[in-house]
């Protein structure tokens, strides 16, 4: 995975004061490195004091899109055999993109007449219409003319790429140290005067991530959707395809965002909690990463294209016109989807399971990398 992800959640431990840790017992004897791990049902009980992750309420307020496949009760659902086992093409119409692996980019909906139509034979003279885009870490993009101005076909383009997210998690400790910088001025009168000035920096001790991308359904929960907050009425995700593609704005974007369904706060306190008994009590830091995130359309217009160039973004940056262009293009751009559209995903394993997997690794990488030695960590018995 690269250091392009989404940071999906995040929350940051701050330092603490090891001797107001009653709870831990003294450092052990060399060896006890050796002892098993706390369970996480013993990890996840809050010390005294503690601040406690937020947790994060994927899809509340949401409502499920009744009309997507493959939840339709007619339609078979894919299995994870079938459904990665199906090719996941490239057209690469926008020239050359990075290689990324297949694996997570297979379709998760088969493109044959019956699943199309919930059981239902095609139109005569029907075939699904290929639109071209590109792949990137966050996902799929598309400019095709087509599916920018035919609901359907962008409806079938978003069923087609709504594909499993990757994931991994990242553990980061980090500490800070002051140093004093010398430097030495003369006054008016020609004396030398040396002044030491305090310079703070953060030091990392340890930085290592997991790849959870194994563990995420291959199978999507559903597509959903955010009712307006004025009518409380939620569009259907044809009702959303059909309002972008009669929208005129050329900054225009529909977006898919892609949700997994997992209890990261109540995980995140278990491997907190492990780290610090352990005993490393300066910041901790854990952050889950997607990749393959989003689908994105937008238009292919001069203007559009311009304003995503990297080139043309520095040009506008050296040149000071961002402070007038930037929040000119803000305003302008039409947004769709954005935060009101998203698709649901689960994980196949759960928070219990998952820590159990790697909690000695966790253990074993930030007791090595931190540079404490074994005989300072504490033993469970």
């Amino acid at each position: 995975m690269s250091k392009n992800q989404q940071e999906y959640y995040s929350y940051t431990s701050p330092a603490i004061n090891s001797s107001s840790s009653s709870s831990n017992p003294p450092p052990s004897a060399p060896g006890s490195e050796d002892f098993a791990p706390p369970s996480y049902d013993e990890a996840i009980i809050p010390t005294t004091g503690a601040t406690l992750p937020p947790n994060r309420h994927n899809l509340q307020g949401y409502v499920l899109d009744p009309g997507a496949p493959p939840f339709n009760p007619n339609v078979p659902a894919p299995t994870s055999s079938n459904v990665l086992q199906q090719p996941f093409i490239n057209t690469g119409d926008y020239g050359p993109v990075e290689s990324h692996s297949d694996e997570f980019h297979s379709p998760l909906l088969s493109n044959t007449e019956p699943d199309l139509f919930r059981g239902r034979p095609a139109p005569p003279g029907y075939s699904i219409y290929k639109a071209k885009y590109q792949i990137n870490d966050h996902g799929v993009l598309s400019r095709d003319k087509h599916i920018n101005n035919d609901g359907e076909a962008l409806l079938q383009f978003l069923y087609e790429h709504n594909t499993p997210p990757k994931m991994a998690v990242r553990f980061r400790g980090y500490h800070m140290e002051t140093v004093w910088r010398s430097r030495t001025t003369r006054d008016s009168d020609g004396n030398t005067i040396e002044e030491r000035n305090p310079e703070t920096t953060q030091v990392e001790d340890f930085s290592f991530k997991i790849d959870a991308s194994s563990y995420v359904s291959p199978v999507c929960q559903g597509m959903y959707i955010l009712p307006d907050p004025k009518t409380g009425q939620a569009k259907s995700l044809r009702e959303l395809c059909d309002e972008y593609i009669h929208e005129k704005n050329n900054l225009k974007e529909l977006q898919l965002t892609k949700e997994v369904n997992w209890n990261f706060a109540e995980l995140t306190r278990a491997f907190t909690a492990v780290i610090r008994q352990n005993g490393y009590y300066e910041t901790v830091v854990i952050t889950y990463e997607l990749e393959n995130e989003t689908i994105v359309v937008k238009t292919g217009s001069t203007l559009s294209v311009w304003s995503d160039n990297r080139w043309m973004r520095l040009a506008v940056i050296v040149s000071c016109l961002w402070i007038i262009l930037f929040p000119l293009f803000w305003f302008i751009k039409k947004r769709f989807g954005h935060s009101v559209l998203k698709s649901a995903w689960n994980m196949n394993i759960s928070e219990r399971d998952w820590y159990q997997l790697n909690v000695n690794e966790v253990i074993a990488n930030s007791k090595r990398r931190s540079g404490i030695l074994p005989n300072q960590f504490i033993g469970y018995s």
